[in-house]
C-alpha cells in the first residue's frame, strides 16, 4: 500500500514538473514574440513637426528626429511608430527613407543639421540599431555638408 501511495505522490511530482517547465518555455516565447515587430506591418510614419523627449502622442512615438537649417528655412523630420497597421512603412522601409531625406536635406541644406534620438523608447527588436544607423548616417552627412561648405573635396 505505500508503495503505491509513493509511486502516486512520485507521478504527480514529475507531472507537474514537466507542466511547470513546458509554461516558462511558453511563457519565453511569448516574451520574445511581443518584442518583435510583427512583419509586414506597417508601423512607422515620419511627421513634419519636432518632438521633445517629454512629447507624449497617444498616436505616435518619436525614435529618431533631424531638424535641417539653412537659407532661413528649418525643416524637422521625426520617424515615428504609430499603431501597426497606420502607418506607411516597415522598419526597413522606414530606415531607408530616412536615410534618403537626410541625405537630401544635407545636400540641399547648406546649414547646419541636428539630430535628436529617443533609444529610451525603442521597444521592439530593431529599433535600437536603427536609431543608431540614423544617428551615424546624420552625423556623417553633416561631415560632408562642412566639407562642401569649405569648398574641400569630398572622399
Amino acid at each position: 500500500m505505500f508503495t503505491l501511495i509513493a509511486g502516486t505522490v512520485l507521478f504527480l511530482l514529475a507531472a507537474a514538473g514537466i507542466i511547470a517547465y513546458q509554461n516558462s518555455r511558453i511563457l519565453a516565447a511569448q516574451k520574445t514574440d511581443h518584442s518583435m515587430v510583427p512583419a509586414g506591418k506597417r508601423m512607422y510614419s515620419v511627421y513634419d513637426q519636432s518632438f521633445t523627449p517629454e512629447t507624449e502622442l497617444p498616436e505616435a512615438v518619436p525614435l529618431f528626429q533631424f531638424t535641417a537649417a539653412g537659407g532661413g528655412t528649418e525643416t524637422a523630420r521625426t520617424l515615428c511608430r504609430v499603431t501597426a497597421g497606420t502607418g506607411e512603412m516597415a522598419l526597413s522601409e522606414a530606415q531607408h527613407y530616412m536615410l534618403g531625406i537626410l541625405r537630401q536635406a544635407a545636400i540641399q541644406g547648406g546649414g547646419r543639421l541636428e539630430t535628436a534620438a529617443f533609444p529610451d523608447k525603442a521597444v521592439y527588436a530593431g529599433e535600437k540599431e536603427l536609431i543608431k544607423a540614423l544617428a551615424a548616417a546624420a552625423k556623417e552627412e553633416a561631415e560632408h555638408a562642412d566639407h562642401r561648405e569649405q569648398g574641400s573635396p569630398v572622399g
